[in-house]
């Protein structure tokens, strides 16, 4: 949701199934992440970028994945588009 309301207008999903467990990509081709955002994307209340935005989102959704020996992670973000990866062990 938080892609297609900053303009996105496609949004691609992969996963490759590696010797340490699974990867997923999660790609889209919005405007990019702002600086301010980035600069904390992983903390509570401190990553929001958009107004409304309580800056929740990415901070559990990394929680719940490091809980799970997992890991969220910020692949790149350009002009051009954002992309995550979610590794899930084996």
């Amino acid at each position: 949701r938080n892609a297609v309301e900053a303009g996105a207008g496609t949004i691609a999903l992969d996963a490759e199934e590696g010797p340490d467990g699974v990867s997923i990509t999660v790609a889209d081709d919005g405007p990019g992440l702002p600086q301010r955002a980035r600069a904390h994307l992983f903390q509570p209340f401190a990553g929001a970028s958009r107004p409304g935005g309580t800056g929740l989102g990415l901070a559990i959704a990394r929680e719940i994945m490091v809980a799970h020996r997992g890991d969220l992670s910020l692949v790149e973000t350009t002009g051009r588009g954002t992309c995550f990866r979610l590794d899930l062990p084996g």
